[in-house]
C-alpha cells in the first residue's frame, strides 16, 4: 500500500472489504499520469478503444464527444465524468 494517504486507502480498503463483489469491477486508480500531462478536467476527457490487448486513450475537448460512452472514472464525487469508453455500436 502507497505510504502517501495512507489513512485515505485505508479507509477505501475497508469498503472494497465490506464489499467484496466489487472488488474484481472496481479499482483506485491514481491520475499521476494525467496531472503530468496537465490535463484540464473541466475542458477536456479521456477517451478510451482496446485495440488488440493494448488499451489506448486519447483526451480530447469534452465538448466533442458525442458517440455513446460508458463512464470509466468519476471524480470524487460522482458529479462529473473523467475517462469515457467507447460503447460498442
Amino acid at each position: 500500500m502507497p505510504s502517501e494517504d495512507a489513512e485515505f486507502h485505508k479507509a477505501i480498503k475497508e469498503v472494497f472489504l465490506r464489499y467484496p463483489e466489487a472488488q474484481g469491477k472496481y479499482a483506485l486508480s491514481s491520475l499521476a499520469l494525467e496531472n503530468e500531462m496537465g490535463i484540464d478536467w473541466e475542458n477536456e476527457v479521456g477517451v478510451s478503444r482496446v485495440e488488440d490487448r493494448a488499451i489506448i486513450t486519447e483526451f480530447v475537448d469534452r465538448k466533442s464527444v458525442i458517440r455513446m460512452q460508458l463512464c470509466l472514472k468519476w471524480n470524487f464525487d460522482y458529479t462529473e465524468c473523467l475517462h469515457w469508453m467507447e460503447a460498442k455500436e
